[in-house]
């Protein structure tokens, strides 16, 4: 059972799964949080569940601490978002002893917060064989409202060759002084055929973003948004943006100043995953949330357990940091 949003990405990755929406919550919206428990309360009871999985945001609140009270297992995964230290939602949570948390960064892992690898290990990047001439390009300034990003649209204007053909989704940053196809939200599979289209790939510093990015063969130039700036919440971007540069999965835009070249640059590159690679990385170790994954195949009580097959590998489960999976 997935329980998320109910966006045009949302019924995108879920096609034929098992989904129930809920209202959206907004950032930090406490009334919002609160209300989703009723929610919460109604769709628990509805099944015989082992566990509940959330990477947040606030719909984590509202549904792991009462899955635990329920005495269902209760797992929280930080968002790779959270780089340094966990967020909002994060300290909010390990106040509940019910509620198992892990980070995806070895550095800021301690008793409370258990580390168990993270779906980057799964990547590298290579220079492409041929050198890619930017003709086609594709923007994407995520969806979160209701935070504009006129800098991401000012420098990627700034950059475009003048043959260029560019497809914007523009978020909560209504234009109409762009070059291109606009729109203000994409199905996650028009996304994806976007983004493999496309010579060069421009997106905020958002997870999703990323992740979506390396699964269809594009190293992102990342567009960092700012809470200085008014463009998001905090600064988690500019955080996650350093670790991606770090990892070399990406390239940054600059949104002041000198740009020239930035999108030919990043045309060069394309991401690799691990088991391409002629020595892959050995991933961290999963002793605990792999076992407990693995036992999201049984069932209710009553059931015949069934063989245990591995884990699917990190990269295969993309996941929006606002979504739920409630498995039975």
């Amino acid at each position: 059972m997935w329980v998320t949003f109910n966006t045009p990405q949302a019924r995108s990755m879920l096609s034929g799964r098992n989904v129930q929406f809920i209202p959206s919550i907004g950032t930090r919206d406490a009334w919002g949080t609160l209300h989703t428990i009723l929610a919460a309360y109604r769709i628990l009871r509805s099944g015989s569940y082992h566990y509940v999985v959330s990477t947040g945001a606030a719909v984590a609140v509202s549904f792991l601490p009462l899955a635990a009270w329920m005495g269902v297992q209760a797992l929280y995964v930080e968002s790779l978002a959270r780089t340094h230290a966990p967020s909002a939602t994060g300290r909010l949570l390990r106040l509940f002893p019910g509620v198992q948390t892990y980070t995806q960064y070895e550095r800021w892992a301690n008793d409370r917060w258990k580390y168990s690898g993270s779906v980057l290990d799964n990547w590298d990047t290579r220079l492409r064989g041929r050198r890619t001439a930017v003709r086609n390009v594709f923007v994407s300034l995520g969806t979160i409202q209701p935070y504009r990003f006129d800098r991401a649209v000012d420098a990627v204007r700034a950059v475009l060759p003048d043959d260029c053909s560019v497809t914007w989704q523009l978020g909560a940053t209504s234009r109409a002084d762009v070059p291109g196809t606009t729109h203000s939200e994409l199905p996650w599979e028009q996304m994806g055929q976007l983004i493999r289209d496309s010579d060069a790939f421009v997106c905020h510093a958002g997870v999703g973003s990323v992740l979506q990015a390396l699964d269809n063969g594009a190293v992102p130039l990342l567009a960092v948004r700012s809470a200085r700036q008014g463009e998001h919440v905090d600064d988690h971007q500019e955080h996650f943006a350093r670790e991606i540069l770090r990892r070399g999965l990406g390239r940054i835009l600059p949104l002041s100043g000198d740009a020239g070249g930035a999108l030919q640059q990043i045309a060069q590159w394309e991401p690799l995953r691990q088991e391409e690679l002629e020595a892959a990385r050995e991933l961290p170790p999963l002793p605990v949330l792999e076992s407990q994954l693995r036992s999201f195949r049984y069932r209710g009580k009553g059931q015949a357990k069934r063989t245990a097959v591995p884990a699917a590998p990190h990269h295969k489960a993309q996941a929006d940091s606002h979504n739920v999976g409630l498995h039975g």
